[in-house]
């Protein structure tokens, strides 16, 4: 009903009373505008209405639906479509800063030890993978510190002196 009294005012101030005789012209008008910009915003097309009146899209001939519908494509080209796009490259943005900084943070619990994997905290009564490189890295590193720990174990003398291997 807002989009009815605001074109029937414009239809007024441009003098197209020809075109739109009736308010069936008028409703069929409204009808048109919100199949073909289904997105556009009651306001988008209202500002669009007053840029009409104020003469900033030139009327050539007769104010039709043709005419109208080709003053709201400048309109949404011009306004609609750039605020949208900055819209979406400043959430797409966000976006990747925050997907960045969920990396960074495991990445960085990781190091330091704080998170583990739910396989490590079962006590290590899990079978491991042949094929999972953290497996692997897991039983080749305890299968080291075994070793080390074994090897550098000082031998002693009956004197109670450390020896040299």
């Amino acid at each position: 009903m807002l989009l009815a009294a605001e074109l029937t005012r414009l239809v007024r101030h441009v003098a197209a009373t020809r075109t739109f005789q009736g308010e069936a012209d008028i409703h069929d008008a409204v009808d048109d505008i919100c199949e073909v910009f289904p997105s556009m915003k009651v306001d988008e097309i209202l500002t669009c209405f007053k840029y009409i009146r104020q003469g900033v899209y030139e009327l050539y001939g007769n104010f039709t639906i043709n005419t109208l519908i080709e003053c709201l494509r400048k309109y949404e080209m011009a306004n609609t479509v750039v605020f949208r796009e900055e819209e979406h490259r400043q959430r797409k943005r966000l976006m990747n800063t925050a997907a960045f900084d969920v990396r960074r943070l495991m990445s960085d619990l990781e190091n330091d030890g704080k998170l583990k994997t739910s396989r490590r905290l079962l006590d290590r009564t899990y079978i491991p993978y042949p094929n999972d490189k953290t497996d692997a890295k897991t039983q080749s590193t305890e299968q080291h510190e075994e070793t080390t720990s074994q090897t550098q174990r000082p031998k002693t003398n009956e004197e109670g002196t450390e020896g040299t291997p």
